[in-house]
């Protein structure tokens, strides 16, 4: 096998890689490797040596201008909010302490809660939904 054909492979290892584990790395990688494989083949880049600094060059590059774009676009938990929960209510479980953590009921199950301005809450009291923070609801009193 040729150089081009070593370069495209990898790039596309890479990039499929990427796309199991979306880690937005290892696609710039693969890119600059298939862009190296490209020039390559076009016969821009015929010695070793250039084709490893084309391929350093691209892959640096595109992580520096593009990934942080990328992960705030489609990374972990881009997007990815509980809108159509805000506002609902929930009973206090277990007491909510003042800046801790408690639980309430909602829809059937207990979550970790906390409250936006950090006051006590006691169980069997009625809060409201605010946010979520991953797992943990940021309630009000009711």
């Amino acid at each position: 096998m040729n150089h081009e054909t070593y370069w495209a492979v990898a790039g596309l290892i890479l990039v499929i890689a990427d796309l199991v584990f979306g880690t937005f790395f290892i696609l710039f990688v693969g890119l600059g490797a298939l862009i190296t494989a490209l020039l390559t083949w076009t016969g821009l880049l015929p010695d070793l040596t250039w084709q490893w600094i084309v391929f350093a060059g691209t892959s640096t590059l595109g992580l520096l201008l593009f990934r942080k774009k990328l992960v705030a676009a489609f990374g972990k938990g881009a997007g990815v909010k509980y809108q159509e929960h805000i506002g609902h209510v929930v009973v206090v479980a277990v007491d909510i302490p003042e800046n801790g953590e408690g639980r309430v009921n909602y829809r059937g199950a207990e979550w970790n809660a906390i409250t936006t301005d950090k006051k006590a809450l006691p169980a069997g009291s009625k809060a409201i939904i605010r946010n979520f923070d991953g797992i943990v609801l940021e309630v009000e009193a009711n």
